[in-house]
């Protein structure tokens, strides 16, 4: 009997695997002693209908999604770049997108979470969020000429960019002080 006599004989079982699982043929002919060829053959002789794979992602067994999850939880995540989460993940750029891609679109992550492409307007948000710096002074500290505008227009897309921490009125008295006891 060749390999098709091989087949015919457990015919039963592997009708009911075909119809049951979603095991590839090449899986089912290494269980059956045959090629992923007589498998599919076989398969499409016969006209079976196979289950699909279940679709879907579960986050809440998949590390990478929890450790993006820890990481949108911290204050201004909405500002950090997608290179910056490969940085941290250690994966592929491609792989980061996909699960990021897929806690937005269940709603665990923000809409605005990894959508900063540039490390440079990651880091100068960094520090307009920690420091006491004009936004001019932080613009010269990364090598930005246009931070203000950039915070402009992300204010006018709905982003939540809070006010500066640097109190330029304040600085202003200081200086116009200074002035005052220079000319005495």
């Amino acid at each position: 009997m060749g390999r098709r006599g091989t087949v015919q004989d457990k015919k039963d079982n592997l009708i009911r695997n075909l119809k049951e699982t979603t095991l590839s043929f090449e899986k089912l002919g290494e269980r059956y002693g045959v090629s992923r060829q007589a498998i599919w053959d076989f398969f499409k002789r016969q006209g079976i209908k196979r289950p699909s794979k279940p679709r879907g992602h579960n986050t809440d067994k998949c590390r990478l999604c929890q450790k993006l999850i820890k990481i949108s939880n911290k204050p201004h995540s909405e500002f950090i770049s997608i290179h910056t989460i490969v940085k941290r993940m250690g994966r592929s750029r491609a792989e980061c997108r996909y699960h990021v891609r897929r806690l937005i679109e269940q709603g665990l992550v923000g809409q605005r979470f990894g959508r900063f492409r540039s490390e440079t307007v990651e880091k100068a948000y960094e520090i307009y969020f920690t420091e006491k710096l004009s936004i001019r002074a932080i613009g010269r500290r990364v090598g930005l000429r246009n931070f203000l505008s950039i915070i402009r227009r992300h204010r006018e897309l709905g982003w939540n960019v809070p006010p500066s921490l640097y109190d330029k009125w304040r600085r202003s008295r200081i200086q116009s002080e200074m002035h005052r006891r220079k000319k005495r």
